[in-house]
């Protein structure tokens, strides 16, 4: 690492999305790219995300397709990205976080990534961002995330849920059905929802209305209609 130029710094007892932060603080480039340990970035990635920050220079942040990979490398299945729509960030984190580089000078203006979060730094800290500005979308393949049964999304699948649902809480105060849903069917199955597929999807859907309209006491009327149209569409 040191050969190549890079300088390694360590310091233990940082949560993640404290070391992201303090990572960047010691960084002197006009742009981000947060790569876990157990994630991959594929030849040409980050040309492409350098070309995209060209064709697109207002954009706060460029992001490319991603796929989930497993131990051996091989390809799961394509991450669920989608053009940049601010307002589909209410229904999914579709950003993959290795597959997307940030402007140095919008990651700051942002705050960094939030250190209180363990799970949902990434999806909190997209949502912050786009508030300030749009982003771009390129089709390159630009990173792997790495799926496997020890991940701490999908070991600690419950606690990522009900900190997704601060988080949305926090910025939209409204959790929406497909994220009622989700935490309904874990807390029926208690699976890690990625390689073990939800089981009791008649009783999720009964309880994700009981647990969505919770959750939005504020907003319960939007929340029935909401979890009635996903019925009606005949969607889980």
């Amino acid at each position: 690492m040191r050969r190549s130029g890079a300088r390694l710094v360590v310091e233990p007892g940082l949560g993640q999305a404290a070391a992201v932060n303090r990572g960047v603080a010691e960084s002197s480039g006009d742009a981000v790219l947060v790569l876990n340990a157990d994630d991959v970035l594929y030849p040409d990635g980050v040309a492409a995300l350098v070309a995209g920050f060209a064709r697109a220079p207002d954009a706060l942040a460029v992001y490319g397709e991603a796929v989930h990979i497993g131990d051996d490398d091989a390809v799961i299945e394509r991450y669920p990205t989608r053009p940049f729509d601010r307002d589909a960030l209410r229904e999914s984190c579709y950003i993959c976080q290795p597959a997307a580089a940030v402007r140095r000078s919008a990651f700051d203006a942002a705050g960094g990534m939030d250190a209180r979060l363990d799970f949902a730094m990434d999806y909190d800290f997209w949502i912050r961002l786009a508030r300030r500005g749009d982003f771009a979308k390129i089709d390159s393949l630009v990173a792997g995330s790495r799926m496997h049964r020890d991940n701490k999304t999908l070991a600690r699948r419950g606690a990522v849920h009900r900190e997704v649902i601060r988080v949305l809480r926090a910025h939209y105060g409204y959790v929406p059905y497909a994220w009622a849903y989700a935490y309904a069917s874990w807390l029926l199955d208690h699976n890690d929802q990625y390689f073990e597929a939800p089981r009791a999807k008649r009783s999720a859907v009964l309880l994700s209305l009981g647990l969505g309209l919770a959750l939005n006491l504020r907003r319960p009327f939007r929340y029935a209609g909401d979890w009635y149209a996903h019925r009606a569409a005949g969607q889980r």
